[in-house]
């Protein structure tokens, strides 16, 4: 409010100014020539003539007072309240927390408010996951999971960009789960009055944050849990964190010691799922005195135990994989390729042996010869069915139908695509025809699928598949003959520096285990050579052979969208009969991570990225690649997702196509509850043809974010204070605050002009120096 004071005219300035300084000159030159002495009581007596002289001058000045205040309703204060759970925050054991001061000064009766009611116009909001208008801050229920402080700030300044504002009165903890860093770059333009408690209790707690996991594909690598425990005010004590599994049983715990009173530490945990597909763990952190094997722990010393866990999904569900062995003979390597790969779970081996080949055979005139190979004859009664002479009897391992290669090795896309890696063993390459061999290139190329040829007597070089498209997939070159050998001859297969380095190939936990297992692998009687290795290629295990020669024995490399590798090695069976240890099975434990390896980043016809938000304010994006059964981005389909929430409620969405990537789709999904969320993927055909389903999941703990830290951000609402010209007000002083409120600047304020010489004290201060000056000269007889 700004004041000025206004006097008369001129003259009457003047003709006041003359009249008070005469009659006071004549007062004092009355009382300064008097015959009696100067004492105190002449002198009090000239001071109250001279008083009264003055304030009748001053009324004949006729002075005004104009002051500038604001106008009633004009302007706008908004009240802002935090509505999240962080604002229950207090210290444990406290007869009044935070929340319960705030509620007393948030009754619409309120004194403050009552006061600020005279001269603005009184806005009220809540906020949480966005701002609200609300009638009666008295009624809030603070159970909101998110605190977007910023967001509400935003909404706030654009909805009033053109509105006359006084201010904003914040009422928060300032503990924001949104962007804060908007906030300063925002030019809000009205104050900001943030409300704090003035206690300066310490408060006490434990969280735990940023989880993250790390999956790999190999036997030797579980997944890597890892999350930040963090500890404020405990200095000195002893904390224990847990590792949970899905049943709720505990399956590792570490022991920390708080070093500081802000304490921060990573904790790492390995855990190996026991099955397949999504399973939710939990990683929990409490002091040691406190720390019990349940799950669900109330702490009596922490301000809140809402942020001393962490919901953590592992999908392992990328399979099953589906791994078709094509070999020329019977072999004791798929005896053994067979059993390891049975203890996988996730890998699907499907065997198409050749058992007699085919066999040409003429016959002129005779009409009683069985045309059926003799293999089958008893055995059954359909000779169509039964491979004839000049095919070659195939046997069938693994299939999932009566159908499935039924009429051998696949001869279209579709029948080659449903399988995510080929293994070629002991077959020659006239066993194809030239537009499978083209299929099979396709297979790597376009697919994505992965292609391993292992090294049986009938491979590479010795299995004529130099100038074919197999032998352009391969990662080497098959020049010249086959190099002669005796038996005798035998090999010592060793990784290469780059092949140590490969979590495939390893199956020990350290550099000097894996040199001693090295060490004592066989030697092998049966490998092919070849020319040289092609560019790109990598050289993970070489060849070392009893005269001295060394050569490339596992080779691998990407083609197209796929990846290759060639084992040259044909006799690894030999490997695991000579085991060390009877229960340690190296070589199946080598298979079954080289067929996770052929595996890995193999495309499926539907597959699911779960994206999470980057607040817990903001939903997940579910991206959706769809393909046909030949792989090709496929648009005019359904796609929907059924998400089962924490409570068991599933809610149905239907995923929508990207405009911008073919085969794509997306969908999102606002989780507000804490827990686990499961979501199955299904996806049809334009004709309503089933095109699978993928079950995925993701956690979401709104509540842990929204208590990240207890401790009131003070710092970031001094700084929105100052940025915006308003000031911090402590809960206790909003009375003061609001009575000074309306001297500030404000938008709208209107002019009043009130005389200050028609007060009546004026006038009694006349007349009571009068009398005193008369009192004083009849008490002290003077003149």
């Amino acid at each position: 409010m700004n004041e000025s004071v206004i006097l008369g005219s001129r003259d009457w300035l003047l003709v006041a100014a003359i009249t008070g300084a005469a009659i006071t000159a004549l007062a004092i030159w009355s009382y300064a020539h008097r015959s009696a002495s100067r004492s105190w009581t002449n002198w009090l007596a000239m001071f109250a003539k001279v008083t009264a002289v003055c304030a009748l001058a001053f009324c004949l000045l006729e002075p005004m007072r104009r002051s500038e205040r604001p106008r009633p309703g004009a302007n706008i204060m908004a009240i802002m309240v935090d509505n999240s759970r962080s604002m229950e925050i207090h210290p444990p054991g406290a007869a009044l927390g935070y929340l319960d001061r705030f509620k007393q000064g948030l009754q619409s009766d309120a004194d403050w408010q009552v006061r600020l009611a005279q001269d603005f116009d009184m806005r009220h909001y809540a906020f949480d996951q966005r701002l609200r208008a609300v009638d009666d801050l008295g009624d809030l229920s603070f159970d909101g999971n998110h605190s977007a402080l910023t967001e509400a700030l935003v909404t706030l300044h654009d909805r009033f960009a053109t509105r006359p504002v006084a201010g904003v009165m914040l009422f928060t903890d300032g503990l924001a789960t949104d962007d804060v860093a908007k906030l300063a770059t925002t030019k809000f333009n009205f104050p900001i009055y943030p409300v704090v408690s003035s206690d300066k209790t310490r408060l006490l707690d434990v969280s735990v944050s940023n989880p993250s996991v790390t999956l790999s594909s190999f036997e030797l690598a579980p997944a890597t849990i890892e999350a930040t425990v963090r500890s404020a005010g405990l200095k000195g004590q002893d904390l224990v964190v847990r590792l949970f599994d899905k049943d709720g049983q505990t399956v590792e715990k570490q022991t920390l010691t708080v070093e500081t009173d802000a304490f921060e530490k990573r904790v790492r945990f390995q855990y190996q799922p026991t099955s397949s597909g999504l399973q939710f763990v939990r990683v929990r952190a409490m002091l040691t005195s406190e720390d019990k094997a349940e799950v669900n722990v109330d702490s009596r010393r922490e301000a809140t135990v809402a942020n001393n866990s962490q919901l953590v999904a592992i999908d392992r569900g990328g399979g099953p994989y589906r791994i078709l062995y094509l070999a020329g003979r019977p072999n004791w390597e798929f005896k053994f390729l067979r059993r390891a790969l049975q203890a996988d779970i996730e890998i699907e081996l499907v065997g198409l042996l050749r058992v007699a080949n085919k066999e040409a055979k003429f016959v002129f005139g005779d009409r009683g010869i069985d045309s059926a190979n003799p293999l089958f004859s008893g055995f059954t009664d359909n000779a169509e069915t039964a491979e004839q002479y000049d095919e070659p009897v195939m046997v069938r391992l693994g299939i999932k139908g009566d159908e499935e290669l039924r009429g051998g090795f696949p001869k279209t896309a579709e029948s080659l695509y449903g399988y995510h890696a080929i293994i070629l063993d002991d077959i020659e390459a006239k066993f194809f025809t030239q537009a499978q061999m083209l299929l099979l290139r396709q297979f790597v190329a376009e697919r994505g699928g992965g292609l391993m040829m292992l090294g049986g007597q009938e491979m590479f070089v010795s299995g004529g598949y130099q100038d074919t498209p197999l032998g352009d997939v391969l990662p080497v070159y098959l020049r010249g003959a086959e190099v002669a050998r005796t038996e005798d001859d035998l090999a010592r297969y060793r990784l290469t520096r780059e092949g140590g380095l490969e979590p495939w190939l390893r199956l020990r936990a350290n550099e000097v285990d894996e040199s001693r297992r090295v060490s004592e692998m066989p030697d092998f009687k049966t490998w092919n050579s070849v020319s040289d290795i092609k560019p790109g290629a990598s050289v993970l295990a070489q060849i070392s052979t009893t005269n001295n020669q060394v050569q490339p024995g596992l080779v691998v490399q990407r083609f197209g969208k796929g990846r290759v590798g060639a084992l040259l090695v044909g006799d690894m069976w030999r490997w695991s009969l000579r085991r060390a240890q009877e229960d340690t099975d190296d070589l199946a434990q080598s298979w079954r991570q080289l067929a996770r390896w052929l595996t890995a980043d193999v495309p499926r016809q539907l597959e699911v990225v779960v994206q999470p938000p980057a607040s817990s304010s903001e939903p997940h994006q579910v991206t959706i690649q769809l393909r046909d059964p030949a792989y090709m981005p496929l648009d005019n389909a359904t796609v929907q997702l059924t998400v089962t929430q924490p409570d068991e409620q599933q809610i149905v969405i239907a995923a929508t196509p990207d405009r911008e990537r073919l085969g794509t789709y997306q969908a999102e999904f606002w989780s507000q509850a804490d827990g686990a969320y499961r979501c199955e993927v299904t996806a049809a055909g334009p004709d309503g043809e089933d095109l699978g389903e993928v079950t995925t999941g993701w956690t979401a703990q709104p509540s842990a974010t929204e208590f990240a830290r207890v401790e009131p951000d003070l710092e970031r609402l001094q700084q929105l204070a100052e940025s915006s010209g308003g000031e911090v007000v402590l809960l206790d002083d909003l009375s003061r605050f609001a009575e000074s409120l309306p001297a500030r600047n404000v938008p709208i304020v209107e002019t009043r002009i009130e005389p200050l010489w028609h007060q009546p004290w004026l006038l009694l201060l006349a007349i009571g120096c009068l009398c005193l000056e008369w009192g004083l000269r009849r008490i002290k007889g003077l003149p």
